[in-house]
This record gives structure tokens, sequence and C-alpha cells, in this order.
């Protein structure tokens, strides 16, 4: 057995799982990574001291809560940063964000950058839409470090609560993603495409302007979405990426973490 060369520790297993090592206390629980990643926060690192840092640069007009931290050398512009939220070294925070509580941003990161939208006249000449819109980040999203999250040419582009953007992604502008949507590492997303709530796009994957995803879907790694998807529970892979399958919530799919049983 995996666990017989454990002694005088405690380990969180599945009922009838005993190691035959006296000294081990098992404790039975049917969902022993979620009891683990429960009993882990007692060991989360303390939380970045509030305030701003002196080297970082803020707008006159910028509303940062008392609550929130901002990081060394950091440029926030016309937003608004909502309370509890922290804001790691190097970031810049465009204006016209609202970014929510208990977020955080981390290194290297640029929220509300200018997209590139334009059209051509009969002379050759080419004309730039303005960026007009800006970023909603919602409560208890996350965005890791070097993402470009592009602001909305008219309308915003949004995150709603619980949207996680792993390291490196792209986002293009007027983007919107439902509540608990999981964005992976090193993804592409063009201009308006629109998610459902607890999709989960894997890394490497690509988006096509203005397609939309239904409820719970799951994109696999390296997949290049060029239509849209609307049925909830799709899963999607291959390039161009097609159904292979449809899942439900709570159901286990290899390399992706099981979802809650309903969406909420």
């Amino acid at each position: 057995m995996a666990l017989d060369h454990l002694k005088e520790c405690s380990v969180l297993c599945l009922p009838g799982v005993k190691p035959e090592n006296e000294t081990v206390t098992s404790l039975f629980t049917e969902d022993p990574k979620l009891a683990f990643y429960i009993a882990a926060q007692k060991f989360m690192p303390e939380p970045p001291p509030t305030g701003v840092h002196p080297t970082a640069i803020l707008h006159p007009e910028a509303r940062v809560h008392l609550s929130a931290s901002i990081g060394p050398f950091c440029l926030i512009d016309k937003c608004v940063i909502g309370e509890g939220t922290h804001i790691q070294s190097h970031v810049r925070i465009g204006e016209n964000t609202r970014i929510g509580k208990n977020v955080q941003v981390e290194t290297g990161t640029y929220v509300g950058a200018t997209g590139q939208v334009w059209a051509w006249d009969k002379r050759g000449r080419k004309w730039i839409m303005p960026q007009l819109g800006g970023v909603v980040v919602e409560d208890d999203c996350f965005i890791g470090s070097n993402v470009s999250l592009v602001r909305g040419a008219l309308q915003d582009t949004i995150l709603e609560r619980g949207c996680r953007i792993a390291h490196g992604s792209m986002i293009g502008h007027n983007c919107h993603f439902g509540r608990e949507t999981f964005v992976s590492n090193g993804v592409a997303i063009a201009g308006a495409v629109t998610t459902g709530k607890y999709c989960f796009l894997g890394s490497g994957s690509r988006y096509r302007p203005g397609i939309r995803l239904g409820d719970n879907v799951t994109v696999g790694v390296g997949a290049v979405v060029i239509e849209s998807f609307p049925d909830e529970g799709a899963v999607l892979a291959g390039v161009p990426a097609k159904i292979i399958k449809r899942a439900h919530l709570g159901e286990k799919l290899t390399g992706f973490p099981v979802k809650p049983n309903a969406i909420r």
C-alpha cells in the first residue's frame, strides 16, 4: 500500500483506507482533496499590509479602499479598487476600471489595456475606434501575473464573481465571463467572447471573436474555438474545437477539478 511508509502523522483518506502503521491517524472523509484544501487554509501566508506603497503612483481621483493593498511600482489610473483587494507590484490599473472586494492581481498585469479595432475608408486611411468602455472585476476574482485584460470599446469587459485568470493569458475587449469561470495559463481570447457560468478554458486554447459558450463548458488544452457552443456541459477539444462529450455538474473529468453539483 502506498501509505505503508508513513508514520507518526495524520492522513485524510477515503473510508476503509487504513495505513498499517499504528502511529498513523486516519481521518476518513468522502472527499480527501477538498478536506486537505480546507485544512491548508490554516497555513496561508499573512496578507500584505494595507495601504499604498510609497513607490506606487495613484491618479488624484482614484478611489482605493482603506483595507486594500497597492504594491511597489504600481500605476493606478482613475479607477475604483474595493475592500480587501491586493494589487501586487508593477501592475497597471487603467482608467474606468472597477475592481470589487477581495480581488488579487499579480505582478506584471495590465487591467484596462487598449484594444485595436479599426475600419478602412475608400482612400486607404485606417480609422481606429476609440476604446471608450472600461473593465469590471467583481468580488473574489483572481488575475494572475503577466495578464493583459483589454477594456471595452463601448461596453465594459466583465469578469463576474469568482472568475480566475491564470498567468500569461490575454483577454480581448468586451469579453464577458460568467461566474466562477476559470481561464488557464497562456489562453488567448479575441474580442466580445462571452462565457456562461462555471466554464473551464484549458491551457493554450484560442478563441475567435464574438463566440458564445454556455454554462459549464469545458475546453481542452490547445483547442481552437472558432464557433459558438451554447449548450450547457459541452466538452470541447481539437483544432478546430468540436464537442467530444457532454458533462454534468459534479462529474469528474480527467485533468479538471470537479465542479459543484449545481450552478448557483
